[in-house]
């Protein structure tokens, strides 16, 4: 019998498998497609930095052709009105940079890197039942008819949350019904120095734009709108998608030479919660363990994150029977989904928008909202500083003394017929 049976091979899963089989557990990888696969989610986080070392990847990624990042720069579709958070001018020095990633390369050598640490990685096999009755062991079932029984599963399974969709009474978000339009493009110019790695966020009305430059020459750009104005706009996802930017004069000069490279895609309704995530025998890692809207690139992060935690907990399951750390594990998850979640559903509000775009100098508010960004959203020492800032939102939305105003009945809003 193996030891932990893991659903899918994306960063959680990858993460999980190679630390569980360090730690000297047999462990097996069961992944649906054979990668390299495209993916989105392609911007990582300084604070993930540590975990990469520990996986080794560090050197191969500075090495390869990924695209150094050092900060997140937000901007109003008018070109009005913008800030750039840079990690180099307020984290330590271990933080001040990140990669923008090729997905497929990205997640490949994660899986490959599973595999050389002793990980018995099974691609092109799709699980179709799982068992799990007995507390102290699972039973997977392959869409091969091959039966696999382990000690523990981990399922790392992406947004189609294998088990969490079967016990792990998912919930959609109801304040983040969002989809996502995206393809690649090439010839859209980025800035001089540090700068050109960085994340771009384009604020729309009720909507924003991601560009995110993957290489030296591709441009990953996605727009993320309300799923009702998707299914109500009378476009094709291609039309949304080009219409919006032609009709936004940031992204309409900024991509006036772009070329798209790939087909458009269409991720929906990808915000989520688990109320579930562990027991005695599974536990829920990554996206399959719940997901928000990607405004702060933060799913590869918590995915790697998760997959660390859950590695331990698992450990300390299969050797001593402790419940303890799993269940610390639920808490501390679902307490970075909510600190996040209060700042992606104050995004699309007008106050917290003039209020974070032109941010304070004083009270030390940039490095702690920069940290955020950064994936420094475990920390306990920086509570009063976000609750003074989201004081700050309210003042904003109750005077107006705060900030100046935008001009948001004048932004751009998402394409329609």
């Amino acid at each position: 019998m193996i030891d932990v049976l893991v659903i899918g091979g994306g960063p959680a899963g990858s993460t999980a498998a190679t630390l569980l089989a360090r730690k000297g557990f047999s462990v097996t990888l069961l992944e649906r497609e054979r990668f390299p696969r495209f993916q989105i989610g392609e911007s990582l986080l300084p604070y993930n930095n540590d975990l990469l070392d520990r996986l080794g990847v560090s050197v191969p990624l500075s090495e390869g052709s990924y695209t150094p990042k050092y900060g997140a720069g937000f901007v109003t579709a008018d070109g009005a009105l913008g800030y750039t958070f840079r990690f180099f001018e307020n984290l330590p020095e271990a933080y001040h940079q990140s990669f923008q990633v090729k997905r497929a390369e990205f997640d490949e050598l994660l899986l490959r890197n599973a595999a050389a640490s002793g990980v018995d990685v099974r691609e092109g096999t799709a699980v179709t039942a799982a068992d799990l009755a007995d507390s102290d062991r699972a039973t997977v079932t392959c869409a091969n008819g091959e039966r696999l029984e382990a000690r523990f599963v981990v399922d790392a399974s992406g947004h189609g949350a294998f088990l969490g969709s079967r016990i792990g009474d998912k919930k959609d978000v109801e304040e983040l019904k969002k989809v996502a339009v995206f393809a690649h493009y090439k010839n859209v110019p980025r800035p001089e120095g540090r700068d050109a790695g960085n994340t771009i966020i384009v604020v729309l009305r009720d909507a924003w734009f991601w560009l995110i430059p993957v290489s030296a020459d591709t441009m990953s750009v996605g727009l993320v709108v309300g799923r009702d104005h998707l299914r109500g706009c009378g476009l094709t996802p291609e039309e949304l998608l080009e219409q919006t930017i032609a009709g936004a004069p940031y992204l309409a000069e900024r991509m006036k030479d772009a070329e798209r490279v790939t087909p458009v895609y269409v991720r929906r309704d990808f915000s989520f919660m688990m109320k579930r995530r562990t027991g005695k025998n599974f536990a829920l890692a990554g996206d399959a363990a719940g997901f928000l809207d990607p405004i702060f690139s933060t799913g590869v992060f918590m995915a790697m994150k998760s997959g660390d935690m859950v590695a331990d907990a698992v450990e300390q399951r299969l050797r001593g029977g402790s419940m303890r750390l799993l269940r610390r594990y639920d808490r501390t998850f679902q307490g970075a989904l909510d600190k996040y979640f209060r700042f992606i559903s104050n995004f699309y509000r007008r106050e917290f928008l003039e209020v974070f775009l032109q941010p304070k100098a004083d009270y030390g508010l940039i490095p702690v909202i920069t940290g955020i960004l950064a994936g420094n959203i475990f920390a306990t020492n920086h509570r009063a500083k976000l609750a003074l800032f989201f004081f700050f939102v309210r003042v904003q939305k109750m005077f107006g003394v705060i900030a100046p105003p935008i001009a948001w009945e004048e932004l751009p809003g998402p394409a329609s017929m």
